[in-house]
């Protein structure tokens, strides 16, 4: 004797998986995204370092050199 839910069941599996398969597309999407903005944080990172670098090194040389002025706020 068939079981009567089989049809059923079989449908909806199939609809199980098809929206993990839609999920898992979305979830690569998402992380490629991430990976993207990853890299232009990492760049901004490195920016700011060499900014924060350079600040120091023209205060130290203006300093030695008796050149800094104060600041006027």
């Amino acid at each position: 004797m068939k079981n009567p839910y089989d049809e059923q069941q079989t449908q909806i599996l199939a609809r199980i998986t098809n929206n993990v398969v839609k999920l898992n597309d979305t979830l690569l999407e998402l992380n490629q995204k991430i990976e993207e903005i990853n890299e232009m944080n990492s760049d901004l990172v490195a920016f700011s370092n060499i900014w924060t670098h350079y600040q120091r090194n023209a205060n130290l040389y203006l300093t030695s050199t008796n050149s800094l002025e104060p600041a006027t706020h």
